[in-house]
């Protein structure tokens, strides 16, 4: 069949297989795409978030103050949880069949003989899906690193990196500066960047200070201070003019990525007023984000935590809970599950491991064995394995008790979830 009459799901499994290997850091390849695609955002005002940890949050709360006050959005994410559509959203909306499948015929006929990844693919159809529609404002997710990820063929209006961690080492570097220095590379010269991370790696400002970037950093250039009810923010305009907002609304999103997002908003010349940041911040959410919901008469939380910076952050909110904590994991191969499993053992009563049938999935007793050699502060009982998702869950639904059951470990397990509850991540 010629690829001009793929429907969408025939291009997904096309693009898996189309390139020798799943990741191929530069930019080359893409860049020549990218050129012969001609692709335009004259208006449009690119806000760009990198970071190993809070970029999908930062992301729904962009968007949803933007809409607040009246803006025209697209989202570009990833990865999706359960639908490939999730990826690319204009003003809320998920992405349709048909105009993916247009995106991609698009970048297919600019390639010529180029090779490029799924990701590759993906993005370059992305871009062109937003150019083509030409929002108000364009929000777009750093898949991985920041200097050589497709989204940086962009030039951002406002750059922004969340937090860093130690992630994707075989391709980012093994240390928080290396790491730093990879998403650095959204930066441009003499354009405004945010650093919401509160102890950030020196490479990130020694870059800007190289490229003649204003860096705005948390700590330094912008605050908040948490109350029982509401927050505060104070932070600066472009011209270094002081902000202040009181009695914020608390989002269900951290509070962190939300004073970095005021910040990325106050140096993007867009007009947004209190009360859109207000409305916005009161509707925020992201699917697979300490999302909690009851089903059959069980208490779940789904939260795609893969990394030990974000599980010390699930923990330290499943602590507030004070309730019994039943801990389904999945995990990929390539991610220090050892150190997931040390910063959540603390807050977790009852194991259960979980294999994921896809590339670089781990089985339930490799986990075991991760669990096996962590250093656990409390006894627990021995881990439960199971063949899967949604074999754990029937399992811990038969037995009716009232344990809070936490899903987590990875996009992949967590969308397994949502499909094997019945449940919309929309």
């Amino acid at each position: 069949m010629n690829r001009s009459e793929f429907t969408l799901a025939q291009w997904l499994s096309w693009m898996e297989a189309s390139h020798p290997v799943a990741i191929d850091m530069g930019l080359d390849r893409c860049r020549q795409v990218y050129d012969s695609l001609n692709l335009s955002f004259e208006g449009v005002t690119v806000i760009t978030v990198a970071g190993t940890n809070g970029k999908g949050s930062s992301v729904a709360m962009l968007d949803a103050i933007l809409q607040a006050a009246g803006y025209a959005t697209a989202c570009y994410t990833s990865p999706h949880l359960s639908r490939y559509n999730e990826r690319i959203r204009f003003n809320s909306l998920l992405s349709t069949d048909d105009q993916l499948v247009s995106a991609f015929n698009a970048v297919d006929q600019a390639r010529g003989n180029i090779s490029l990844t799924y990701f590759e693919m993906g993005t370059l159809a992305a871009l062109w899906l937003i150019a083509q529609r030409k929002p108000d404002v364009a929000l777009l997710e750093v898949g991985l690193g920041g200097r050589l990820d497709v989204v940086n063929l962009v030039d951002a209006d406002v750059a922004v990196i969340t937090t860093i961690d130690i992630d994707h080492v075989e391709w980012l570097g093994d240390n928080r500066e290396s790491i730093g220095r990879e998403k650095a590379g959204i930066f441009r010269e003499s354009t405004p960047a945010v650093c919401g991370d509160p102890a950030p790696p020196n490479s990130i400002s020694d870059y800007a200070q190289l490229i003649s970037a204003p860096l705005f950093q948390v700590g330094q250039d912008f605050n908040f201070t948490h109350e029982t009810n509401s927050w505060d923010w104070s932070g600066a305009d472009s011209k270094k003019q002081p902000l202040t907002y009181t009695n914020l609304p608390i989002p269900s999103l951290p509070l962190q990525n939300a004073a970095t997002v005021l910040q990325a908003i106050a140096l993007s010349g867009l007009d947004v007023t209190e009360s859109d940041i207000s409305r916005g911040l009161t509707v925020a959410k992201v699917a697979g984000r300490m999302d909690c919901f009851a089903h059959n008469g069980q208490q779940y939380l789904l939260d795609v935590a893969h990394n030990p910076q974000s599980a010390q952050y699930l923990g330290e909110q499943l602590a507030k809970l004070k309730k019994p904590i039943t801990l389904v994991l999945g995990m990929l191969s390539d991610k220090d599950c050892t150190a997931v499993i040390e910063a959540l053992a603390p807050i977790v009563n009852e194991w259960h491991f979980v294999g994921l049938s896809v590339n670089r999935g781990q089985t339930a007793d490799q986990l075991k064995a991760c669990w096996e050699k962590a250093n656990k502060p409390q006894a627990s009982d021995v881990p439960v394995c199971h063949h899967d998702v949604s074999t754990a869950l029937v399992y811990l639904e038969q037995r009716a008790e009232t344990k809070l059951i936490v899903v987590a470990g990875s996009f992949y397990t967590v969308g397994e979830a949502y499909a094997a509850l019945g449940r919309d991540v929309i």
